[in-house]
């Protein structure tokens, strides 16, 4: 996970509910805190979502550098602040120290996946997959490829959401705001 805010903080525990590992990366020193308020509030709806029991919780553990955070990562959730600039930054750095396989999905509604890919040394990695919120309660996420990305990280992502209980809707078209 990419920014530990609101988003961030809501995919963190909607991953780490369904089981999952998860290595969060954010500069603010204040993310650990904002992650655990989000994950309290978390732990004590996510169960009444599900008739079954839900899988151990997995682990989040936070890391100094995107570098640590993205090592042997399947699937990295940009969460970061809505400034352009800042998400191309970001999206550098990851594919600088991740796999050509992993997916870059982005929580953004503000930016289209093209203006994400633009520049990129990857774009056929990066993705729109933005949520409805909070992201640990409603399972529905807006699967936005654009037209640069590849077909397997899209199949990729849409393998891996319903494996942490949402729904991606495939939105084929670029348009503002998904």
């Amino acid at each position: 996970i990419m920014g530990g805010g609101v988003i961030g903080g809501g995919w963190a525990a909607r991953f780490a509910l369904m089981g999952w590992q998860v290595r969060v990366f954010d500069p603010d020193p204040q993310a650990q805190r904002k992650i655990n308020e989000v994950m309290a509030g978390a732990e004590r709806a996510f169960p009444m979502l599900y008739e079954a029991p839900l899988p151990q919780r997995g682990e989040i553990s936070f890391h100094d550098t995107i570098a640590q955070a993205v090592a042997g990562a399947e699937y990295v959730q940009e969460s970061v602040p809505e400034r352009l600039d800042l998400k191309q930054k970001v999206y550098a750095e990851l594919q600088a120290h991740c796999a050509a396989d992993t997916v870059l999905a982005s929580s953004t509604s503000g930016f289209k996946p093209s203006q994400l890919q633009d520049g990129a040394a990857r774009p056929e990695q990066i993705i729109v997959s933005h949520p409805f919120n909070p992201v640990y309660l409603l399972p529905l996420v807006e699967l936005v490829p654009g037209t640069k990305a590849a077909p397997e990280i899209i199949e990729k992502a849409r393998q891996i959401l319903p494996e942490i209980g949402m729904y991606p809707l495939h939105v084929k078209a670029e348009i503002d705001a998904h």
